[in-house]
């Protein structure tokens, strides 16, 4: 069966603008994997690709819509110019890859899946967005890429805005006062190649992040359609599904986290208890440690007890009706597993004096 959910995608050739971009040698290459996806899939593309896209999709045409444009017809485009005088004043994460074309197209993906939801030609209830240049194997979102995975996935999502966040970046960035430092660096927030929704969830979402996109190009800036994000996950917090991790687990972690947990564990989920954040700390710590404890993944003992111990803090914090059974469990790992002892151990007096406050630790620790 073919999954409840069209992506996507769009494929321009710019580098006869900007030499800096894929060439069409390389955009073959890099699209190559993507092509061969037996699921609905709306493409977006110029009348130069498009010869080359519908030859290399033709097993699939069945499953797909072409849609021919030119640059100069895409939603963002009547921002090009002023996004060109934004540049010449302010370009903090300035890279010759991201020219204004690039930009611009990026920035345009809200509008892409909006356009795919309101057509709906394949009678779906869930739709997405996935990025065209993936590179061979799906290198750019997954590791150990094979043919089912994407399929598997989008037969797996709910309705949810569905996201994979990349790294946690500080609040005060929403502010207008904080803009310009904010755009000062590449603020890596969640990844922007690969995401989902249902339909009433994704037309606010993508509604919402066209304004967003709007009133950072009129505050001065133009640097990338990632950092968008950062206005809308707390806006929409309780219709966002995040995953955790690296883009190149996107794949592999969508549905729940299996890969890197190492990543997760430094740049997401203990960033998170270092900003504050606390129920986004929470939610990431207990859908880690839910792995853990179904088995599901296999990982050092060292790391299981950081993640358990940060879990219950976290709970004595955010929900301390939780934090005795979050104690209780070190303790019970600690009693079975030798080398979970050997983790408390490390700094007993310390681990003793934090879970004491909710549970009874036993003398002979």
């Amino acid at each position: 069966m073919i999954p409840d959910c069209t992506l996507t995608t769009a494929c321009f050739c710019v580098h006869d603008k900007n030499n800096h971009a894929l060439s069409i040698e390389q955009i073959i290459e890099n699209i190559e994997d993507l092509m061969k996806v037996p699921v609905y899939l709306v493409i977006y593309c110029d009348a130069m690709m498009f010869p080359i896209i519908k030859e290399q999709r033709s097993q699939y045409d069945h499953l797909t819509e072409y849609n021919v444009v030119e640059l100069r017809d895409l939603w963002t485009y009547q921002y090009e110019e002023q996004v060109n005088k934004n540049r010449e004043i302010f370009w903090g994460t300035r890279d010759p890859r991201a020219g204004t074309d690039s930009h611009l197209i990026n920035c345009n993906k809200c509008n892409f899946v909006l356009n795919t939801i309101h057509k709906n030609p394949f009678q779906t209830s869930k739709f997405g967005w996935i990025d065209c240049f993936l590179r061979k194997h799906m290198k750019k979102i997954s590791e150990d890429y094979s043919p089912n995975m994407i399929p598997y996935v989008l037969s797996n999502i709910d309705d949810k805005f569905h996201l994979q966040v990349l790294n946690v970046t500080d609040k005060k960035y929403k502010n207008p006062e904080h803009k310009r430092e904010f755009y000062q660096e590449y603020r890596y927030i969640m990844c922007g190649s690969f995401f989902t929704c249902g339909k009433e969830i994704g037309i606010k979402v993508f509604n919402r992040l066209r304004e967003v996109f709007v009133e950072a190009t009129n505050a001065g800036f133009g640097h990338g359609d990632e950092l968008l994000h950062l206005e809308i996950l707390d806006e929409f917090y309780d219709d966002i599904h995040r995953s955790y991790g690296d883009y190149g687990q996107i794949l592999n972690n969508f549905i729940k986290p299996t890969r890197n947990f190492h990543y997760i564990y430094y740049l997401i989920f203990k960033k998170y208890f270092d900003y504050g954040y606390q129920k986004e700390c929470y939610d990431c710590g207990k859908i880690l440690l839910d792995q853990i404890k179904s088995h599901n993944v296999h990982i050092g003992e060292h790391l299981q007890f950081q993640i358990a111990f940060q879990f219950y803090i976290t709970t004595y914090y955010y929900k301390p009706e939780e934090s005795a059974a979050a104690a209780q469990y070190i303790i019970d790992m600690c009693k079975i597993n030798p080398n979970m002892k050997r983790e408390w151990n490390n700094n007993s007096q310390y681990h003793k004096e934090q879970l004491k406050y909710v549970v009874d630790v036993p003398e002979d620790f």
